[in-house]
Order: structure tokens, then sequence, then C-alpha cells
């Protein structure tokens, strides 16, 4: 069972940075790599690519996304998706320059044809075509060079993992290529257990965060705290939409290197289950005399001075007259949510924004917007009518 085979923990290999390194950095942004592997079509590229470019409004902005098709497919795939914010990228480079290397595609090559990224180290490339860790080196230090990224991928073999080896692993597949690393943001780690690749059998949460939180500890103590908080760190390894939300939640994984599932529409799920969760925060309440022409999101309390008016020519929008004790203003309501609108009682309005009519203020309540009756300790007690902002008049300037 793979519960069975996960070492002991290791506590003095676990990172626990400072509160000062947390409060000095900034957020990393979530990175998926599709690795389609020697898989697809013309006609299936052009299929997942529609699927993915459907979907990319919900990540866009907030999840950076590489795919990296068979070579011939890469110009292909760049096309299709060029409107969306994915990139393609390469799965192998050379380890040399341009010259007498047939079947070999430079870095400098990837560059003048316009690919950003490209992967190296995949475990397939080390086991099944020989590429030691001297290789990936050569391979990252051209790269390097040209300004191409890269993904480079680590990971232990099911032995190494039985044996407890992990960390040694990943620490000797990495410390291979710090001397050739300048550029630390052209640099994404993925550690993909050998084990968990293709199997179906995917490292635990726990078993993932481990590992993550000791390749970013042994980034610290080889090159810098900085370079440690920054750099992002992929897991690898028969990742689904349905186990990946349960990864990415750990403080240690930044995303996710797909392989089988990446040649699915559903990657697309996979994809926006790294977007950041925004977190809530209550509004904030301003003065009826703070309001300001286009502004938006106005959140108030105020007191419902005069009863609610019908607009001529218009079925069910009416204006009424609220305020507090710095003024009054003009709202603009429709029929279905003026019911509340009793003179005398205090409402709670959230995210009415300013409407300029004929160049005077008018605070909308429109479908985005709320008002409901405030509670008692938010009523209010008085209404100036020494200031009615929706009197003022106002004209448009240039800057």
């Amino acid at each position: 069972r793979l519960e069975d085979i996960r070492p002991a923990l290791r506590p003095a290999l676990v990172w626990a940075p400072s509160i000062s390194s947390f409060s000095q950095m900034a957020p990393r942004k979530p990175f998926v790599g599709g690795n389609w592997k020697s898989n697809g079509t013309v006609e299936s590229a052009k299929t997942l690519c529609a699927a993915l470019n459907s979907g990319s409004a919900a990540y866009r902005n907030k999840v950076e996304v590489v795919l990296c098709p068979i070579a011939p497919q890469i110009g292909l795939v760049s096309r299709l998706v060029r409107k969306s914010p994915i990139k393609a990228g390469a799965q192998n480079v050379s380890a040399t320059a341009e010259g007498a290397f047939t079947g070999e595609i430079s870095a400098a090559q990837l560059k003048d044809s316009g690919i950003q990224w490209t992967c190296i180290g995949h475990s397939e490339r080390r086991t099944k075509f020989g590429e030691i860790d001297k290789v990936t080196a050569e391979k990252i230090e051209q790269c390097q060079k040209v300004g191409i990224s890269v993904i480079f991928c680590i990971g232990e073999l099911l032995e190494e993992r039985e044996a407890g080896k992990t960390d040694e692993v990943n620490k000797r597949q990495l410390d291979a290529v710090y001397s050739q690393i300048n550029d630390w943001k052209k640099v994404v780690i993925a550690y993909e257990p050998v084990w968990a690749i293709g199997t179906g059998k995917v490292a635990t949460p726990e078993q993932a965060q481990e590992a993550h939180a000791a390749i970013r500890k042994m980034i610290q103590e080889a090159v810098s705290e900085e370079v440690a908080n920054g750099v992002r760190i992929l897991y690898g390894g028969s990742v689904t939409p349905e186990n990946c939300k349960d990864l990415i939640c750990k403080p240690d994984i930044d995303g996710f290197l797909v392989g089988g599932a990446s040649l699915k529409p559903s990657f697309t799920d996979i994809i926006t289950a790294c977007v950041p969760v925004v977190p809530l925060k209550k509004p904030k309440f301003i003065k009826v005399g703070d309001i300001e022409p286009a502004a938006r999101g106005v959140n108030l309390y105020a007191k419902v001075h005069k009863a609610a008016t019908k607009v001529e020519g218009s079925d069910d929008l009416m204006e009424v007259s609220v305020g507090d004790d710095t003024g009054l203003v003009t709202l603009s309501v429709r029929g279905d949510k003026a019911s509340v609108l009793e003179v005398g009682k205090t409402v709670r309005i959230q995210n009415g924004h300013v409407a300029m009519i004929k160049g005077f203020i008018r605070l909308s309540i429109d479908k985005w917007a709320t008002v409901k009756p405030a509670e008692k300790e938010e009523e209010i007690a008085s209404v100036s009518e020494a200031k009615d902002i929706s009197g003022v008049e106002y004209e448009l300037t240039k800057n």
C-alpha cells in the first residue's frame, strides 16, 4: 500500500521560514504545465486547444499555463492558443549549441522560433534515455544563456522512496544545476515522484507537502532565502481533476506538471483549481458627504428623507432622497427594491454606484447592489439638509 512506503518524517528537513520571510514575500503565481509526451495528432490538438481556450477566462492573469506538445506541433499549438493566456513549450532541448548534432534542437533555436519554455530532467528522459545529472545541468546552462524558461523535473524512484532516500535524490539532482542558474525567475521546479507517474498512484497531500517543503529548504540553504521564497515548486504524478484540489491547498505546492490528464478537456478543471482564492473582507461604509462622481462600490447607511417618486417616462424607476448627518443624495432604484424605502427608516446600501444624470449625481441601485433595512444599532438619528450632493452640477473636464 502507498501509505506503507512513506518514510519517517525528518523534521530537520521540513522548511519552517520565519514570519519576516513570509511578510516580505510576494505571492507565487500558480503554474500548470501540460506534458503531452509522445501523444496526439493534429486533430486531437485542435480539439483540445479549442476546449482550453473556451475555459481560459476563469484563470486569465491568475494562473500561468504552458502546454508542451510533441515538437512538430509546437507552432500549431502556439497559433491555436494565441488569444488565450496559454503558452506552448518544448518537452526537451539539446545540451549543446547549434552544430553537427543530428536530431537535436538547441535552446537558441527554440528562442528563434518564439518558444519560451522547455522541460528538462523529466524522469522518462533520465530513466529511458540515460540523461544523467551532468546533462541536465548542461541543458539548463544553454537555456540560461539565451533566456529560455525551464520546468526542471526532479524526483525519486520507488526503491529510493522505500529506502528513505527521497530527500537525498532530490538534493543530488538540484545540486547538479545550482551553478548553472543565474536567473531563478526563469526556473520552475517540478517534483515528480517516479513511482506516481502514470501509475494511478499519487502521493498524499501530506507526502507531497513534506517533499516540497524539504526542496524549498534545500534551495534556501544552497542559494538564498529570497530565491527559495520565490521559486515555484510544482507537483507531478497522476494528477487529476479529482485529487488536485487537496494538493494545491498545501502551502509549498504552487501548481502541477500534468501528463495524461492534460490530454483531456477536463485539464481546464485542474488549471482553475489553482486560481487563488480571494479572501473575503468586510465592506467599508462611507458617509453621504464622501460620495464622489464616478464612484463605484458605494456602501453607506442612510435615512429615507422623502418618499419615493416615479421617474417620468419609466415603468418602474424610482427616485428617493436619503441622507445622514453629512447631507442628502438621491437614489435611483427600481420598483422591486424601492419597497423597503419608507420615510424615516434607515437602510443599508451596498455596491451602489454613481450615475451622472444631466450633470447631477444619482446613486444607482442596480441589479448588483442591495438595499435593505438597517439593524437597530445602525439607525441614523438625524439628517442634515444643508448639503444635497445631488443638487450640485458637474461637467466633464479634460486632464
